[in-house]
C-alpha cells in the first residue's frame, strides 16, 4: 500500500517539499530514449530536452514528483545469512 504526503511550501518543515517533474520518452530527433524534463507535461507537448540544446514531442510521460528534504540520518545493516 503506497503512503501520502502532504505537499507543502518549500519553506515549510512539514512534510515532502515536492517540485513537479515529467519522465518523457520523445517521439523525434533525440537519441536518448528516457530523460527528466521539470514540470509536468503531456504527451505531445514539445519541451527542452535535458541532453540536447533542441525541442522535441513527447510520445510518453510519466508524472515522477521530485522529493527535496530528504535526510538519511542512519544506515543500519543487514543481518548475513547464517547469523
Amino acid at each position: 500500500m503506497s503512503k501520502q504526503f502532504p505537499i507543502v511550501n518549500p519553506r515549510s518543515q512539514a512534510g515532502l517539499v515536492l517540485s513537479d517533474a515529467t519522465m518523457v520518452e520523445f517521439r523525434d530527433g533525440c537519441t536518448d530514449a528516457m530523460g527528466i524534463v521539470p514540470g509536468e507535461h503531456e504527451v505531445g507537448a514539445r519541451v527542452p530536452c535535458p541532453n540536447c540544446a533542441g525541442e522535441h514531442e513527447i510520445s510518453s510521460a510519466l508524472s515522477v514528483p521530485i522529493a527535496h528534504n530528504i535526510t538519511i540520518a542512519e544506515i543500519k545493516s543487514e543481518p548475513e545469512a547464517g547469523d
